[in-house]
């Protein structure tokens, strides 16, 4: 494995994690946010990752990483999804959102 490719790992990663960094700080400048265009409280989200994999069969990857070759490839996101589980309903008899039970 050469330094070019252990930079390409590296900056994979820190790529990726930049996207989830601001994903997170999306989510916390939305935490109070109950009404999005589409009309529903909004919804956390998560970034999902997977390991960069060679199209090499077992063999060639093993016989290339026990010579120092390519052992890796990084990280790459594979979406974006949003959180569907069910919204936490709050009593606060003064918010604009809240319904006939007071609870929004």
């Amino acid at each position: 494995m050469g330094y070019f490719s252990s930079l390409d790992i590296s900056a994979s990663a820190l790529t990726a994690q930049r996207l989830r960094m601001d994903t997170i700080s999306q989510n916390i400048a939305n935490a109070n946010t109950t009404r999005t265009e589409n009309g529903q409280p909004y919804r956390r989200k998560t970034v999902l990752f997977e390991e960069k994999t060679s199209q090499a069969s077992f063999s060639e990857y093993l016989a290339n990483s026990s010579k120092g070759k390519s052992a890796g490839g990084g990280v790459r996101v594979t979406g974006i999804v949003e959180d569907r589980s069910p919204f936490k309903r709050v009593y606060d008899p003064g918010h604009p959102d809240a319904d006939e039970e007071v609870m929004f």
